[in-house]
């Protein structure tokens, strides 16, 4: 299957400022299942685009922006091939086919980022209990349990402000976006002391006949979702916004133990006074035959 994602951000500011160099993190990842055909980035004012990887092998862009400008706008047009694959052809490694297990001592080393507990997840622990019950038992029913616990006990909302809402927040609120979810998710692995890290990207999902756009929790808008790292399955992906093992409608964009660091676009304007300023971001996700 090949799709077309168009992902634009508007910046709107009330005079003409100057900008720091922005990071844009927008590319996807490339892996057996996902293949980038072409990408393109540009911004309005243009600049000098160069590229790095981070520490966890994600594409960055690095945009510096000339002269100054009422507005900035950072275009990405994006063409991907996702080959279709069966997200269950896997076998674990005997010792972990059952919680709780122990990675060795070289996975341990690696994985440290991945194990770390996060910040205000002071309530997960309780929620995990209550959630399963127990914690013994076959490793995958157990993480499938909590992804559809969190599916259908929370409200999925929207939100459209930047950041992340912490563990202890989603649980209080029993409310929060995609990205939220991801987190809570990520928190209750960690106490269960299994390697999960966060991911950007996209999620293609057509649209139902009868479906309007506000019941498309993937509708126009980047998506986020986490992957457990099992032996013998590797890292493994979970979507608890939609209660799902991820497949080949997933497109990660980047991969982190550390959230606010794949922001997709991350930068400042300069000025010698606070500006009055506005966001909008559009994204379309289409399917093409070509």
């Amino acid at each position: 299957m090949k799709l077309r994602v168009a992902h634009t951000t508007h910046y709107d500011y009330a005079e003409k400022v100057l900008f720091t160099p922005h990071l844009v993190v927008l590319r996807p990842r490339e892996n057996h299942q996902t293949h980038v055909l072409d990408f393109q980035l540009t911004t309005v004012p243009s600049g000098r685009i160069t590229w790095m990887r981070d520490t966890q092998e994600n594409s960055i862009a690095r945009c510096i922006i000339e002269g100054s400008s009422k507005q900035l706008v950072i275009h990405a047009e994006i063409t991907v091939e996702l080959l279709q694959t069966n997200p269950f052809d896997f076998l674990l490694e005997p010792h972990a086919a059952n919680l709780p297990f122990s990675y060795n001592e070289s996975e341990q080393a690696s994985l440290a980022a991945s194990l770390l507990p996060l910040a205000d997840s002071s309530q997960v622990s309780a929620w995990v209990t209550q959630a399963l019950g127990q914690r013994q038992g076959p490793t995958l029913d157990i993480l499938t349990k909590l992804n559809s616990h969190i599916f259908q006990t929370l409200t999925y909302n929207r939100r459209e402000e930047m950041g992340l809402q912490t563990p202890n927040e989603t649980l209080t609120l029993r409310s929060g976006s995609c990205r939220d979810f991801a987190l809570l998710f990520m928190a209750a692995c960690r106490e269960l002391n299994l390697a999960c890290r966060f991911v950007s990207g996209y999620l293609y999902v057509p649209p139902l006949l009868g479906q309007t756009p506000s019941e498309n929790r993937a509708d126009n808008a980047m998506h986020a979702w986490c992957e457990v790292y099992i032996p013998g399955a590797g890292w493994l992906g979970f979507d608890p916004t939609h209660g799902i093992l991820t497949n080949n409608n997933f497109i990660p964009v980047a991969v982190t133990s550390f959230p606010e660091t794949v922001n997709p676009v991350q930068g400042s304007y300069l000025n010698s006074e606070p500006v009055e300023n506005a966001l909008r971001v559009e994204v379309s996700i289409e399917k093409i035959s070509f």
